[in-house]
């Protein structure tokens, strides 16, 4: 009995041994391949400090991320961070990254600004990611408040990061605000929902607005957004935006607006190009994209809009415009020649509603002229093509 309590207690005590070495390359070779993986994918990341010992891995890495991965409009060249990254050598453990902005390098346009904005962004800008397989990442990232006159703050910045075939990310700010003296504005439960790969993605964004500056109040309750992107040789962008109610007490109250824009045939190729390039490079891009001709469809719609509680009624629209196939479509529009713009509106709505929009919009009245009145509706049905204008199908002269 007691030479097999020292076998298992000598085997006990080698496995403690020998458990940071195997873990320790287990999980090593892991955040190599992780490193290798953002290389791969035009990071540039260089280990400027090694402080590993036997029990932990311990070491310090410049971090620095190209204008071709962020996808900044041409505005931000490349992103510098310095992140130390850390975890024990044991068979459960978490990687832990701690992160601080170095330097935001911008283009020529923008370069006046980049000193100032570096010393904002490297004062506040620190975040902790853990992550205990390197597939799924939690963070959080430092608070934002900056004591001036007005205060602005951003608060309780957090996440989660999923990466394998699809990219998910989840971001909540509990608190974004500007006030002072005066009063506050200030968006509450930021949350933004994102998933994706290359060719597809969805984008989810939800929130609420409150507003209380210089007597004058707005509350903006579930403020949305969604954003789909298709992207196969032709590109399909679909986006939503709206809110359930939006209210300035005494004045204004409106429930349900929502708006969705869907745009597309345009080249996939085309777009990336357009997306990457200099502002003295995107002319041509668009000419080549009004060359291959693409839609666009708004559809919209208001429950109620009640004002100084007088019930204005809604309204449900819809647009569609084709830019059919054209060559040198900016001279054609200097020239007043539309004839390669196709367009069709719809729209159902109040006689009060009508009447805040021709008098706003004086022109519109002309427009309105034409409309039908049926069970106490106004309806709009025009067309546009080859450069004239059609009501219920006839001809406008």
């Amino acid at each position: 009995m007691r030479n097999k309590l020292i076998v298992m207690g000598i085997t006990f005590l080698i496995l403690i041994a020998i458990t940071p070495l195997i873990f320790g390359k287990l999980m090593n070779s892991k955040y190599n391949q992780m490193l290798n993986d953002l290389r791969e994918k035009g990071m540039q990341i260089k280990i400027v400090e090694d402080k590993s010992s036997y029990l932990q891995t311990d070491k310090i890495l410049e971090v620095t991320i190209p204008s071709k991965i962020l996808n900044t409009q041409g505005i931000i060249e490349e992103i510098k961070l310095n992140i130390e990254t850390k975890f024990k050598n044991l068979p459960v453990t978490n990687v832990v990254f701690l992160g601080k902005l170095d330097k935001v390098i911008l283009n020529e346009q923008f370069k006046n600004s980049e000193k100032e904005l570096n010393k904002f962004l490297k004062k506040y800008i620190e975040f902790v990611v853990t992550t205990p397989n390197f597939r799924d990442y939690s963070y959080k990232f430092k608070d934002i408040i900056i004591n001036n006159n007005p205060i602005v703050g951003i608060e309780h910045i957090t996440g989660v990061f999923k990466n394998g075939e699809l990219l998910k990310n989840k971001l909540n700010i509990k608190d974004i605000y500007v006030k002072d003296k005066k009063g506050f504005i200030e968006i509450k439960n930021f949350k933004n929902e994102f998933e994706g790969n290359e060719k597809n993605s969805l984008s989810k964004t939800n929130f609420n607005v409150n507003v209380d500056l210089n007597r004058f109040k707005l509350q903006i309750q579930n403020v949305y957004s969604t954003t789909k992107t298709v992207l196969t040789d032709v590109a399909k962008v679909n986006s939503t935006f709206g809110f359930k109610t939006l209210s300035v007490p005494n004045a204004v109250n409106a429930d349900n607006f929502k708006v969705i824009a869907e745009v597309k045939g345009i080249e996939t190729n085309l777009l990336k190009k357009l997306a990457q390039a200099k502002e003295t490079e995107k002319d041509k891009y668009l000419e080549k994209i009004f060359e291959k001709g693409f839609s666009i469809n708004i559809d919209s719609l208001l429950k109620d809009i009640k004002v100084m509680q007088r019930d204005f009624g809604g309204y449900n629209l819809n647009f569609n415009i084709k830019f059919l196939p054209t060559k040198n479509f900016r001279e054609k529009l200097n020239n007043n020649n539309v004839d390669f713009i196709d367009a069709k509106l719809h729209l159902v709505t109040t006689p009060e509603i009508a009447n805040i929009l021709m008098n706003a919009l004086p022109r519109s009245a002309f427009l309105f002229a034409l409309a039908k009145k049926e069970n106490g509706k106004v309806i709009l049905n025009l067309e546009f093509k080859q450069g004239k204008l059609y009501s219920e199908g006839q001809l406008v002269k």
